[in-house]
């Protein structure tokens, strides 16, 4: 699995950044040294650089890297990274991201990797998010919504990555607002069931809502981090490293 695992999303808004954080929270309760990326952000704002996704996923696991490092490119325009490197007028560069993960992937056990919006969200004029996944050469974890619309936008999500052929570990839905009424509930249901027949994928029960996020991320991130489809995925992820170490480890001694 390289030594990472690429965190995308059905669309923005959708949880990326506090499951990755809880993923994180879980790997490293596992025993695993884990880093941690971000390497595109926007609508950061210049005067509370603390507030933003990389500080918060960097705060999570109380990592010592520059925020820099953890996120090379970060705009003030709350838009696609296309139009918001354009707005200040500058380029993003896959190649410079690639080579700054790499440095903390040689670091690091882990490396949980957070995108920006979908995965057909444009970086430049003629690559995307997917096209970063793929030259980082990254299995995905999906975030998706659970409830109305989840079937769709998921399946969207895995036939694009499935054309760039990038593996998908797991789709993680979650619940980005309160279920309450009985309709809601079934919806859900209907979502869940419907995804576990058509994609193929481990579908992970979804995330509770989290009403305090915004105030008090880190305890959120922390709460989550026991929730049984965080830990799952975690243990998913590092039976899967173990595995794909030990045909290395026996060519080393021979």
């Amino acid at each position: 699995m390289n030594r990472g695992l690429f965190i995308t999303g059905t669309d923005t808004g959708v949880g990326k950044t506090v499951v990755s954080a809880a993923l994180a929270i879980a790997l490293k309760r596992l025993g695993h040294r884990v880093g941690v990326m971000k390497p595109i952000e926007t609508g950061v704002s210049p005067s509370r650089p603390a507030q933003s996704d990389a500080a918060q996923l960097c705060r999570a696991i109380a990592c010592r890297e520059p925020l820099d490092t953890i996120s090379p490119y970060r705009f003030r325009m709350p838009t696609a990274p296309l139009a918001a490197a354009e707005y200040e007028g500058r380029t993003i560069s896959l190649a410079f991201i690639r080579n700054g993960y790499r440095r903390l992937a040689e670091r690091y056990d882990w490396t949980i990797v957070e995108g920006v919006g979908g995965v057909l969200v444009p970086i430049t004029p003629a690559i995307d998010v997917a096209t970063l996944i793929a030259r980082l050469k990254l299995p995905a974890v999906i975030v998706g919504r659970s409830g109305l619309g989840g079937i769709n936008h998921a399946r969207l999500t895995m036939e694009a990555l499935r054309r760039r052929e990038i593996p998908v570990v797991a789709l993680l839905l979650n619940r980005t607002g309160p279920v309450t009424s009985p309709m809601a509930r079934a919806q859900e249901r209907s979502t869940i069931d419907v995804l576990r027949r058509l994609t193929g994928v481990p579908v992970l029960e979804p995330l509770p809502y989290q009403p305090t996020l915004a105030r008090a991320f880190h305890k959120a991130a922390s709460r989550l981090a026991r929730h049984t489809a965080i830990t799952t995925l975690a243990l998913m992820i590092s039976s899967a490293g173990r595995t794909s170490r030990r045909p290395a480890s026996r060519r080393s001694r021979s």
